[in-house]
């Protein structure tokens, strides 16, 4: 309902900008060229396809974006509305363009127009079919052998048996993966020569978009509500500072984009005395209650390891151990049930280790980063390697788990409610290195 509000909302105000517009100047009815028009005007395309705008006295820097307008279905507010969306122009000619129609939007009337300066013209009418993605939750897997990502669990047995898979061939290394959700793509790091970078796989398209535009080095990714942070290190300065890198991903949620509010923490920090970048980026962030405070591990030598917590004050890190891996984790509960409640965010690290070397605990790390008794916490253990964690957002006080014993891989999960470990008979043997949930 909220989201459903959000959207009136928007459409209202969309239409209050468009007619005070209309008022001042009605630049769409504007002559930027002539003998214009689109070949496949008032068709019916789906998105993905190339449609072609046609006319004479086009310009170098002439742009393209489209209105899109759909049907609500609710009496009050029958039609949405989402306008100056910028087109992909696939190729330009003398006398034309290419351009490539968008994924992610409802079954929509959209008007084109070409963009000059100030001025906006319009070209012509198609129809859209429905382009929205998936709303449910997915487990994807990470198949680093055949350098894919599969759907390994779905509600819906039908999305799972011959389901789509991506090719990472591209970048094999993309590693400390994560979803923001609606985007249906998932956000991960790979390097390029080199030097650790933030990108996004496309499901709809199956490309990678970059995330970092300068080439920073990022120490690690976390995310916050609908918001990928990353920590990167700007200008060789030495310094992480904390930037925001998803505002340009579109969510596939009721045709609106996502647009940060909040406000990145600029100052600079320099790791902490014996630490360097290298040792971390395993494994995603993980923000805390605060939204302030990121969990972090860092990488030391041989089956050791270190937390390591970034805060608006810089960096600290707590007590080295001993482990195979140090993985952050968060999961969202409820603590008296009710959904209409406000969410507690349980976060902490699982120090993962093979059965012969003691298994995995799942310890809980309060907002005292100086807590140096954190791993007495002890939320819950496994006799079992943990490789990854992740948290499907849509069940509160649920864990996924991905284990290896003996060289074999099993996803599990655990249920804070119950404080029972639940195993799935169809992922007890699959070919993944790393596990997440996504939309």
């Amino acid at each position: 309902m909220k989201n459903q509000l959000f959207v009136w909302v928007i459409t209202f105000l969309c239409l209050s900008l468009n007619s005070c517009s209309d008022e001042k100047d009605d630049s769409s009815k504007k002559q930027l060229i002539t003998n214009a028009g689109v070949t496949e005007a008032n068709q019916m395309v789906r998105p993905g396809d190339i449609v072609h705008i046609y006319g004479d006295g086009f310009q170098e820097g002439d742009q393209v974006d489209f209105e899109f307008r759909w049907d609500t279905g609710d009496a009050m507010f029958p039609e949405g509305l989402l306008s100056f969306v910028s087109a992909e122009i696939v190729e330009r000619h003398s006398n034309g363009m290419s351009i490539r129609m968008p994924y992610r939007k409802p079954e929509s009337r959209v008007e084109i127009f070409l963009n000059r300066a100030n001025d906006r013209m319009s070209l012509g009418k198609v129809q859209l079919a429905d382009g929205q993605t998936p709303k449910d939750f997915r487990l994807y897997g990470i198949n680093n052998t055949s350098n894919t990502i599969e759907t390994a669990w779905a509600d819906s047995k039908e999305n799972v048996a011959g389901g789509k898979t991506w090719d990472i061939t591209a970048r094999p290394d993309f590693h400390s993966v994560l979803n923001m959700v609606y985007t249906y793509g998932l956000c991960g790091l790979s390097n390029v020569n080199g030097v650790p970078q933030p990108f996004f796989l496309d499901f709809c398209t199956g490309e990678w978009k970059s995330l970092n535009y300068n080439n920073y080095s990022t120490l690690a990714l976390a995310i916050r509500g609908n918001i990928i942070a990353a920590l990167q290190m700007r200008n060789n300065t030495n310094r992480y500072s904390l930037h925001y890198i998803s505002t340009d991903l579109e969510q596939s949620n009721y045709a609106t984009k996502t647009r940060s509010n909040m406000s990145p923490i600029i100052n600079g920090f320099e790791l902490p005395d014996g630490f360097n970048a290298g040792q971390f980026g395993d494994y995603p962030g993980v923000f805390m209650q605060d939204d302030r405070t990121i969990l972090l591990s860092a990488k030391t030598g041989e089956r050791k390891w270190a937390p390591v917590v970034y805060t608006p004050q810089g960096f600290f890190a707590l007590k080295e151990m001993e482990a195979d891996a140090l993985i952050p984790f968060y999961f969202n509960v409820r603590p008296d049930g009710d959904l209409a409640s406000t969410y507690k965010k349980m976060t902490g690290y699982v120090i993962s280790s093979s059965s012969d070397k003691g298994g995995s605990r799942f310890c809980l790390l309060s907002n005292d980063v100086d807590n140096t008794l954190w791993e007495q916490n002890l939320l819950t253990e496994l006799p079992d390697k943990v490789v990854a964690v992740a948290h499907r957002p849509d069940r509160y006080g649920t864990l996924t788990v991905l284990t290896e014993k003996d060289g074999k891989y099993a996803v599990s999960d655990y249920d804070w409610n119950s404080k029972e470990w639940k195993s799935n008979d169809e992922l007890l043997d699959v070919p993944y290195g790393s596990i997440v949930w996504a939309n």
